[in-house]
């Protein structure tokens, strides 16, 4: 599987269908069959697909899944290869599918920056081939409020959050017969009976605050009926699910981390699964301007960070962030890291730079 934001994490379609997103997975490929059953001599109204999900959700396993049923009647495409708003946009052909990856690589936001996504809109408007499309979600939420692009897919997609059980699935499906032992270390792996929630409550204007509020711990509950080893895997995985958000490249890479290899082989513990980014808080406007791209892009060079922004106060940005753990810097490649997204959006929806 090809890597989202230039970070290694991968979910197999499998992986989806055992966590319960079948029904995604099968409106995929219903639009793929009616594509290759309909007569091509006729104008299509519904040709048009969006998968929008969370960085690091699965819409990369989505676009590879509908590319093995199209086989050769498909050509695919990542964008955040080819476009950087001086090469043209590639052609839409005339005599297959198109399989278009990170399209929102197809805007920047500055002036001028919308040219790419509109030439892309007026020819997608004029063809009556199957064009699957992925985007990221936070860059899709404000495209639909700024260019309507929504009106543009009859078929959008959406990789929700996962709960507990769907997240052991994946995990399960991640690394097959290969469970660690489950251990409990210490106070910090024991299960607790309440857990502090946060409520949002609209203020003035649009603004909000979350205010906390104690609540029975999931875990806790479904320990009544299971015995202590049960029970520790209850734990590790609820953990799991709350430090990822649900996201399950988040979790299985949160999982990869938190295994320790010990004397007597491999074992992990609730402790164990922690997020070693504790927040973003304190940035710098023009930090969290810059963090606001990487989000919303997932992983871009500084030559196209520098389009957008003032080229001078990029390096101490990205240096900021990277001291953080919130992205990684390759050369000129900067790409947003799996623990990091959470933090990065917490911190720009307080900023209400991220709708």
């Amino acid at each position: 599987m090809s890597v989202q934001g230039g970070c290694p994490v991968t979910i197999p379609v499998d992986h989806l269908r055992a966590a319960g997103l079948g029904t995604q997975v099968e409106l995929l490929s219903t639009a793929v069959a009616e594509y290759l059953d309909d007569d091509k001599t006729l104008d299509r109204v519904d040709s048009n697909v969006a998968i929008v999900s969370d960085p690091f959700a699965g819409r990369t396993a989505l676009l590879e899944y509908a590319e093995e049923l199209l086989g050769e009647q498909a050509r695919r495409v990542t964008l955040s290869e080819v476009v950087t708003g001086e090469e043209p946009l590639p052609e839409i052909p005339t005599d297959r599918a198109l399989l278009l990856a990170d399209c929102h690589y197809l805007y920047r936001r500055c002036v001028g920056g919308f040219d790419v996504l509109d030439e892309f809109l007026e020819r997608l408007a004029m063809t009556n081939q199957l064009v699957v499309t992925t985007w990221n979600r936070y860059s899709w939420r404000y495209l639909a409020a700024v260019r309507r692009v929504d009106q543009s897919f009859p078929l959008e997609i959406r990789l929700p959050p996962m709960d507990a059980e769907q997240i052991e699935a994946v995990v399960r499906a991640h690394v097959g017969d290969s469970l660690p032992t489950f251990v409990e270390t210490g106070a910090a792996g024991r299960i607790k009976t309440v857990d502090v929630g946060r409520y949002p409550v609209d203020l003035w204007g649009d603004r909000t605050v979350r205010l906390p509020y104690v609540r029975p711990n999931p875990a806790w509950v479904a320990s009544w009926w299971s015995d202590e080893d049960t029970q520790l895997q209850a734990v590790v995985y609820e953990k799991l699910r709350r430090v990822s958000h649900g996201n399950p490249g988040i979790a299985t890479s949160l999982w990869d981390r938190s295994v320790r290899e010990t004397e007597d082989g491999r074992e992990i513990a609730p402790r164990y699964v922690r997020d070693p980014v504790a927040d973003c808080t304190g940035l710098a406007d023009e930090t969290a301007y810059l963090l606001w791209h990487v989000v919303a892009m997932e992983g871009l060079d500084r030559d196209r960070l520098a389009s957008m922004l003032d080229r001078e106060r990029i390096d101490t940005a990205v240096q900021t962030l990277a001291n953080m753990g919130v992205v990684d810097v390759a050369g000129r490649e900067i790409s947003l890291r799996p623990v990091g997204l959470h933090p990065a959006v917490a911190e720009l929806t307080r900023r209400q730079l991220l709708w």
